[in-house]
């Protein structure tokens, strides 16, 4: 029986940063990665450096891929080359790939990127926009991806700065059951979003680009809905940002679900009008 792992927790959705500082570490999380993807009946992309040696890596903890790679279930990919990223050709590489899983009937699609050739980048800062933006591809509920950092190749600013972008950070000592720290999920009926977990420090530069793209994406006026039903915590920055919608002026917000301790809270920091804003 496979061991289990941290990573068994996520689903469609989820957007995790993996820290690591020893191969073993690596090849575990993402054979569990892979292995869950091929169970679920997933689209799995990889892209990293010696994707080559995947397969023997996986088969060294017990996963054969031999049939997803010649199915396409699996297709593994080099990282980026010459030094040159661009996050939003990026970005819209993934918008793709997510859409054409959905058309083959994928049940998800799952993505893993070893970030080591990051290391070559000037400077993290347009890394760590794309890591936040991805948080809204992954909200519709239907993609996920786990980023592989090796903390050997990154100084500790640069890692602290790029796990903000990430709803969930994941180490060699993360307790399972805080897998994911926070999810986030757009719906439809009512239309807006739906959160879990906890919304602080770590993973605040993910929540915004999450609101953000809720506003962007609906007409001025439209009434938006956020279900709290799920948030353990959030800390005061959390609640600025959650109220976002509200006291931009441009569309009535609806929270619905939250906790006594995160309800005091979004009333302290609200100051516009009752119209504006409705906590149920």
């Amino acid at each position: 029986m496979a061991e289990a792992s941290p990573l068994d927790q996520l689903s469609p959705g989820d957007h995790a940063c993996l820290v690591f500082d020893d191969e073993p570490l690596r090849a575990r999380s993402v054979a569990a990665y892979i292995r869950a993807g091929l169970r679920q009946h997933h689209r799995i992309l990889y892209h990293g450096q010696s994707a080559e040696r995947l397969p023997a890596v996986l088969a060294g903890q017990g996963v054969n891929v031999t049939a997803a790679l010649d199915s396409g279930q699996l297709t593994l990919a080099g990282p980026v080359r010459g030094g040159f990223f661009d996050a939003e050709a990026s970005l819209a590489t993934l918008r793709g790939e997510a859409d054409k899983a959905r058309a083959a009937g994928y049940r998800g699609m799952r993505g893993i990127g070893d970030m080591s050739w990051a290391r070559r980048l000037d400077g993290v800062d347009q890394l760590s926009w794309y890591e936040a933006q991805v948080n809204r591809v992954f909200a519709d509920g239907y993609a996920m991806g786990i980023c592989l950092y090796d903390r050997r190749l990154f100084s500790e600013p640069e890692l602290r700065r790029l796990t903000l972008s990430h709803p969930a950070t994941i180490t060699g000592t993360t307790d399972p059951a805080r897998v994911p720290l926070l999810r986030g999920v757009r719906t439809r009926e009512p239309l807006g979003l739906s959160l879990e977990g906890e919304a602080d420090l770590s993973n605040r530069e993910a929540l915004r680009a999450m609101v953000e793209h809720l506003i962007e994406e609906q007409a001025p006026g439209a009434p938006l809905t956020l279900d709290l039903s799920g948030l353990r915590f959030a800390d005061s920055a959390a609640a600025r940002i959650l109220l976002g919608p509200a006291a931009a002026g441009t569309h009535r917000l609806r929270i619905v679900g939250a906790t006594e301790q995160v309800h005091r809270l979004l009333r302290f920091h609200w100051s516009g009008s009752p119209e504006a804003l409705r906590i149920e």
